[in-house]
């Protein structure tokens, strides 16, 4: 119990930290006079860091990466500003103070990091009872995923991504056995990571992402990476709309993962490289139809054409696909395409029926729609991972859409 209140501690502090990055993100923080202010100590900084070689590289290893555009409107900064311009101070000072600020948000990063390895080192067992499903393990995951939640200094994050990485390897069963909460998680946020502005984050943060791939293929027994493959295309649904993704620093990182696929020597002479570019594959497919959505909003027939194409990125994901598939049917509704509706209808009854059919609720699957159109088939291409979520899908979820289906027919027999 003491332990689990450690933890609890750090995650209160840790809400402190995204409380105060959340409010540099959204507007000055209290006690900031001007965004004037803030550009003036920018103008200031970034002089002295063009005047004094010797601080710059080291800064810009240590100091922390903040995305919001008032990163430095922080109170202290700004009263060193106006002190010093009261006093014609040497500017030395100000960069003196950012110096001190950055290696000590850094060195307490490290530190806390190195404390959690030497846990996980000594506690082994501990952590992998009940196959690493246990109360104690979320509690280490959560601190780990703090790192990646609060900005770090790119300094800190070359490490945190070298812990990681050696978590995973140590303790692989809490990603790809039981329940699918954890591994979503993490590939939600190295997601995040590559689409950082540093180039150098992005690098470690691929390395980490096809690192964690190709260890759920060898827990797999070289059979598949079916687990990170639909947390990764669900972490990528989520990302789209949380932090819009999916630019240039996006699409660099995932030629990193397919050029570590392709160069990894031990793996040529199996399908992992095969299955990586597969789902890269469809990873870009949702990102470019998601782009190009917004710009046919007024396009019937183009916005349809892309929500298909991009329920076909989802096959393997069922409640995905299923949301595209009934957004297809509602513009076809809408636009009087009835036929087309009802086709949209018939392929979601035949993926509930093949997803009740493999959890042996049902004796058929998809073939049972193949009479009405060959295209069913595409509801076979569905991935299974016992560690998913249970779907809420039962043998009464098909009667609404059976009713949906003869409404439709009826009212284009009416129509005809």
């Amino acid at each position: 119990s003491e332990i689990t209140d450690f933890f609890s501690i750090l995650e209160k502090i840790a809400a402190a930290f995204k409380f105060v990055q959340a409010t540099q993100n959204n507007g000055t923080l209290k006690g900031s006079n001007s965004s004037g202010q803030a550009s003036g100590l920018l103008s200031q900084w970034m002089h002295s860091a063009s005047s004094h070689d010797g601080h710059k590289h080291h800064r810009s290893q240590t100091l922390p990466i903040i995305r919001g555009k008032n990163a430095l409107s922080n109170p202290k900064l700004l009263q060193m500003i106006d002190s010093s311009t009261a006093s014609n101070s040497n500017e030395t000072d100000i960069v003196q103070y950012v110096d001190t600020e950055a290696n000590t948000a850094t060195e307490v990063s490290l530190t806390i990091l190195d404390l959690l390895c030497l846990y996980t080192l000594n506690h082994q067992r501990q952590l992998q009872q009940s196959d690493c499903q246990n109360a104690l393990m979320k509690k280490v995951f959560d601190t780990y995923m703090l790192f990646l939640q609060i900005n770090q200094s790119a300094a800190a994050l070359k490490h945190i991504f070298a812990a990681l990485r050696l978590f995973v390897g140590k303790f692989p069963s809490a990603f790809f056995q039981g329940q699918a909460d954890l591994c979503g998680s993490l590939c939600y946020e190295i997601l995040k990571c590559c689409n950082h502005r540093s180039r150098s984050t992005q690098t470690e943060a691929s390395a980490l992402l096809y690192f964690f791939m190709r260890k759920n293929f060898e827990f797999n027994k070289q059979k598949s990476i079916v687990r990170s493959h639909l947390q990764l295309i669900k972490a990528v649904s989520q990302l789209i709309a949380d932090a819009g993704i999916g630019g240039s620093r996006f699409q660099h990182s995932l030629a990193i993962i397919n050029n570590f696929a392709n160069g990894d020597k031990q793996m040529k002479n199996v399908n992992f490289p095969a299955e990586v570019k597969d789902l890269t594959k469809r990873i870009r497919t949702v990102l470019m139809a998601t782009a190009q959505m917004k710009e046919h909003e007024k396009d019937p027939e183009m916005l349809v054409d892309l929500q298909y194409s991009l329920a076909n990125s989802y096959a393997s994901t069922p409640e995905l696909r299923r949301t595209w598939l009934e957004s297809m049917a509602k513009i076809h509704a809408r636009n009087g395409d009835l036929s087309e509706a009802a086709m949209c209808y018939i392929h979601i009854a035949a993926l509930i029926a093949e997803y009740l059919k493999r959890k042996g609720l049902f004796s058929m699957g998809w073939p049972a729609f193949l009479s009405i159109t060959p295209n069913i088939k595409e509801e076979g291409a569905m991935k299974e991972d016992s560690g998913m979520q249970d779907t809420p899908y039962n043998e009464v979820s098909i009667v609404p859409l059976k009713e949906m289906l003869l409404c439709f027919f009826l009212s284009l027999i009416a129509f005809l």
